[in-house]
């Protein structure tokens, strides 16, 4: 039934079985399940422990890369025995990191199934998908070697739905590496989404019409700007499974808003990047840093 769970953001993507809202949240909630993830008591405590559990994913990635090079300086038993320890520790922790995800949207549920509202993926709703782009996707994952998919697009300046795809996060791996993409079927699929986010509930036309004036285009701006720095645990390079980092493009001053911002790894040897170049996804990382996206 669930054909993608948006991690951090309490989005899924369903099979379309009905329009019913209520018998939708049944299903993702019983698709989600609790199994063997922790017990907390709800779900801000769950998001205290995500953000957690992405801090220990980087600091184990940190000593990773530190051993690495301390093994590169010379060969060692020791190092070699710690780097393949620290590898099935960071495995573990990512194991974690979505169980908690999951049950983070399960607590939500829970606590409040009318906070959810459930859309078509009708043309001029192309923003709800744009919210969405850049995730490592926890519902979805490689037909081929089964690693997790995120939800992207063609570089266009107004992607359509023909321009999304699904793409094997194993495409960026080193060893085993799977090149596998999914056209994306909007026809097929319900996006059962948090209510009252106006910059998905609106059309896409009127989100980039109300984003573009002036004055938002200031406030956005200033806004993301005061976060360059800062860690966004809901978004993790696809390589290193670390959060990422909010960076700015070098350039004018004059630089377009969707041009200028971009989260990348944290690892120095690293070069993944996942563009904010879209008003959806710019008001996504408002909200999860703020609580308020660009309109509020």
């Amino acid at each position: 039934m669930l054909e993608a769970f948006f991690g951090g953001l309490f989005a899924f993507a369903m099979q379309v079985t009905t329009k019913i809202i209520q018998s939708s949240i049944r299903i993702i909630r019983d698709e989600l399940g609790l199994g063997k993830q922790p017990a907390l008591k709800d779900s801000s405590s769950y998001r205290r422990a995500i953000e957690a559990s992405a801090l220990n994913l980087q600091e184990i990635d940190a000593e990773i890369t530190d051993r690495q090079r301390s093994l590169a300086r010379g060969p060692n038993v020791a190092d070699q025995s710690a780097i393949e320890n620290l590898l099935e520790q960071k495995d573990r922790e990512y194991t974690e990191y979505n169980q908690l995800q999951q049950a983070a949207a399960h607590a939500e549920l829970t606590e409040s199934p009318d906070s959810f509202s459930q859309s078509s993926l009708v043309k001029g709703a192309e923003n709800k998908l744009l919210y969405h782009t850049g995730l490592i996707t926890l519902k979805k994952n490689c037909p081929k070697c089964s690693k997790p998919m995120r939800l992207q697009h063609k570089t266009v300046a107004e992607p359509g739905f023909s321009d999304f795809f699904w793409q094997c996060t194993g495409f960026y791996s080193s060893v085993n590496q799977c090149r596998n993409a999914i056209s994306f079927r909007p026809a097929d699929l319900s996006l059962v989404h948090k209510s009252g986010i106006p910059e998905v509930e609106i059309e896409n036309s009127d989100l980039v019409t109300i984003a573009s004036e002036d004055s938002v285009l200031q406030s956005t701006d200033r806004r993301i700007k005061a976060h360059i720095g800062d860690v966004d645990a809901d978004v993790l390079c696809p390589v290193h499974l670390t959060p990422m980092r909010l960076r700015q493009k070098r350039g004018p001053d004059t630089m377009p808003l969707l041009d200028k911002y971009h989260l990348r790894c944290q690892n120095s040897g690293c070069s993944q990047t996942t563009k904010l170049k879209s008003f959806p996804q710019l008001a996504a990382f408002l909200r999860r840093k703020d609580g308020d996206g660009i309109l509020v």
